[in-house]
């Protein structure tokens, strides 16, 4: 699934749940997200936490989420996703602790992107 497939169905989800997050909200945002990753789902989880804190619905939060879902589908594109220092600096740790369950291709491919953005040290 890619970023685009991954917005419309965000759509479809928050008007299903009429804009308000709940419980069975989360928890089908959790299994998209997971599924649009395709990591591990304890990594997935971990990287939703962070990108989407708490239970908001604001559309700065489902952008981040699809950017990531570019970073992990080796689709990242600087001109248009946007990902700010911290976000780099939480995705350089997430992946080096997760590195030996991931793909080394995807391992690679975050942290040239990491390295890029000017925050590997």
């Amino acid at each position: 699934m890619n970023s685009n497939e991954f917005n419309r169905s965000c759509k479809h989800l928050r008007k299903k749940y009429n804009y308000e997050c709940t419980e069975d909200f989360m928890k089908e945002l959790e299994d998209l997200f997971i599924r649009a990753l395709g990591q591990p789902d304890e990594f997935s989880s971990e990287l939703l936490d962070y990108c989407f804190p708490g239970c908001q619905t604001d559309d700065k939060y489902f952008d981040k989420l699809a950017d990531m879902v570019d970073i992990f589908n080796l689709d990242y594109d600087e001109t248009v996703d946007r990902l700010e220092e911290e976000d780099w600096t939480y995705l350089k740790d997430l992946v080096n602790s997760w590195a030996l369950d991931m793909d080394m291709d995807v391992v690679t491919y975050v942290m040239q992107l990491v390295v890029s953005a000017g925050v590997f040290h």
